[in-house]
């Protein structure tokens, strides 16, 4: 059970948008100052609304299993249309790793967290590093955009034009998707499925099957797209659970408890769970050509 007390450091200016700082929120938790893994989580809301605080207690349970939390804000549609968005985006990821001394975090070690319209935009920030058109100029222009692991809770996965929802679809012009003017490639573009490849990170997305906003199949076809192309990805389907799920009290800590887990079998320490099958059922090995 995690049992570490964490602090919190509200208001932290990471970056620039829309001439104005950008801020984000950072939970650590104590310890004997070794190096960490980081988790940057960007909240849902439909790219129109939400806000940083409303991770909070997701920040603290995730925390308290030795995972430095970052939950930074971005720019929503009523400030800025796309791509501001994934330009806030990335511009969290970089500050996170060009200060990974100062906030305590291992710089091989930092995984991306999204929640509904955050889970689009850590998808497709883990899918792009480098990607000019969604890099922004928000600072740190030099340092690396890639990640070491990604977490996508109902996740929005590709986008299509018109009003129309398919099985693994969003509407860009749903009133909480992000526009009705975007081109059918910027729409190619924006959809996290898209740039599913071999260099994808490990992934892990979360989903229940009776949510209602985005369809649990659009996390069944990102799994597909990731697994034919040999990247290490898991798929929970949550039987019965609806949209934002996760806001349920024993269910978020659940769910924040395995994504500690996923991101100590990826990229903390995944020699500790190659496990020897003999091993793992407690029995003696096989000697090398003896009956069976």
């Amino acid at each position: 059970m995690p049992d570490l007390p964490v602090t919190s450091q509200p208001d932290v200016v990471f970056g620039r948008g829309g001439g104005r700082d950008l801020l984000c929120d950072v939970y650590r938790p104590s310890g004997d100052g070794a190096r960490r893994p980081a988790a940057i989580l960007f909240h849902g809301g439909g790219w129109r609304r939400g806000s940083r605080a409303s991770l909070r207690d997701r920040a603290l349970a995730l925390a308290s299993h030795g995972v430095v939390v970052i939950a930074p804000e971005y720019r929503l549609t009523d400030e800025s249309r796309w791509p501001g968005h994934i330009h806030d985006a990335k511009a969290a990821l970089r500050w996170v790793c060009a200060n990974a001394g100062d906030l305590g975090v291992h710089p091989d070690q930092i995984a991306l967290v999204g929640f509904s319209a955050g889970a689009q935009l850590a998808l497709l920030s883990a899918g792009t590093p480098g990607h000019a058109a969604f890099s922004g100029e928000g600072g740190h222009p030099e340092t690396s955009e890639v990640v070491n692991a990604v977490v996508g809770f109902f996740s929005p996965i590709r986008f299509v034009s018109g009003n129309e929802r398919s099985n693994d679809g969003v509407p860009a012009s749903a009133g909480e998707s992000l526009g009705d003017d975007l081109s059918d490639d910027e729409l190619r573009e924006a959809s996290p499925i898209t740039h599913a490849g071999p260099a994808f990170p490990p992934t892990l997305l979360m989903h229940g099957t009776a949510d209602e906003v985005i369809a649990y199949r659009s996390s069944v076809a990102m799994f597909e797209a990731l697994h034919a192309a040999g990247v290490p990805v898991d798929l929970r389907l949550y039987q019965g659970l609806r949209h934002e799920f996760v806001r349920m009290d024993g269910v978020m800590q659940v769910c924040m408890a395995d994504v500690a887990l996923f991101m100590q079998r990826t990229m903390v320490d995944p020699a500790r769970f190659d496990v020897p099958q003999d091993v793992l059922f407690g029995r003696p090995a096989t000697p090398e050509g003896a009956a069976r």
